[in-house]
């Protein structure tokens, strides 16, 4: 098992089926629990985070384990990690559950079940279908009017990889150091997510997210500009990034791309750079490298030290032991 896995955030440990059965009944609202073990050796680790839009679990298990779960208001996929299981939603939709794969997009207000074997482990990360359709509507600048709907899951799927490569990485930067992230930093990292999810996926909204974005005048590129300045410390809204320059949030990328040579995102980030070495050079007492890059929105402590190096030409630490020697 990847007993690593989100284990700063336990939820269940049970070593005894029928407890094992009531804790998932009452930590999930799970129905039809049944547990067993063929010996005498039995396990269910789960660990979970819920953030406002955007929750991750992990689940491991020492024996056969299978349970109902209720229409919820978000949506879920399952990213296979070991053994084999089963997934059933809607009518009649089966799927296995093989070691390395992802299984097709749960629908929010579906019921599903799942049959796990021994000796499986699985990622489950899962997001509120409002969210969906709100960074849908900023993406493509239009109101969404028609359902979202996910076409299923395919074997070999290069997207898949990708997008469970940043869940896994989303798992692992959370794990280390999500009690100490800032509320900045935790809307960033699901701001990052959900976008990946929508774009990585095949739905009924790929059309509009393939099209060419409309081109946009450097006017809608300053307005933005000036938001992101001026909004520099709170998590990045793409709805309102969209709304204020009055254009789609693609053809917004584009716009500083051609204009700026690089994203909304990466001119952000150089503000937020710029900020940290403010706090860096003006240290109080208590000021380390970890808080300060928190507190500038960036998630990785070593992703932050290499890109400060790349725009100072030193790392933090470095700025915060000559500004203490002065």
């Amino acid at each position: 098992m990847h007993a690593s896995l989100l284990n700063n955030f336990p939820v269940i440990r049970a070593t005894d089926p029928s407890e094992a059965a009531e804790r998932w009944r009452i930590c999930f609202g799970a129905a039809d629990v049944q547990a067993r073990s063929e010996s005498d050796r039995f396990a269910l680790i789960v660990n979970d985070v819920q953030l406002s839009e955007l929750g991750l679990a992990y689940v491991a298990t020492g024996g056969h384990v299978s349970a109902g779960f209720p229409a919820a208001t978000f949506v879920r996929q399952l990213f296979n990690m070991e053994g084999h299981g089963r997934l059933c939603y809607g009518a009649d939709h089966v799927e296995d559950l093989r070691k390395g794969g992802s299984s097709s997009v749960v629908p929010a207000n579906t019921p599903c079940s799942v049959e796990f074997e021994p000796n499986y482990s699985q990622v489950v990360i899962r997001i509120e279908v409002a969210a969906l359709y709100r960074y849908l509507g900023a993406l493509t600048g239009q109101e969404p009017t028609r359902e979202l709907v996910f076409a299923p899951s395919v074997e070999g799927n290069s997207a898949m990889h990708s997008l469970k490569a940043r869940v896994l990485q989303f798992v692992s930067d959370y794990n280390a150091r999500g009690y100490h992230f800032s509320q900045l930093a935790q809307a960033e990292m699901q701001r990052m997510m959900i976008m990946k999810f929508l774009l990585c996926h095949r739905h009924s909204y790929t059309d509009l997210l393939l099209r060419d974005p409309i081109p946009l005048s450097s006017s809608a590129v300053k307005l933005a500009e000036e938001f992101l300045e001026a909004n520099w410390n709170r998590p990045i809204d793409v709805v309102a990034l969209a709304r204020v320059a009055n254009v789609s949030a693609r053809s917004l990328f584009r716009g500083f791309r051609k204009e700026l040579g690089q994203s909304p995102a990466e001119y952000l980030k150089e503000l937020r750079l710029r900020r940290a070495l403010v706090l860096l050079e003006n240290p109080d007492p208590e000021t380390t490298v970890t808080q300060v890059a928190l507190t500038c929105g960036f998630l990785n402590g070593g992703h932050f030290a290499h890109d400060y190096q790349i725009q100072f030409g030193e790392l933090p630490s470095e700025t915060l032991h000559r500004a203490r020697r002065k």
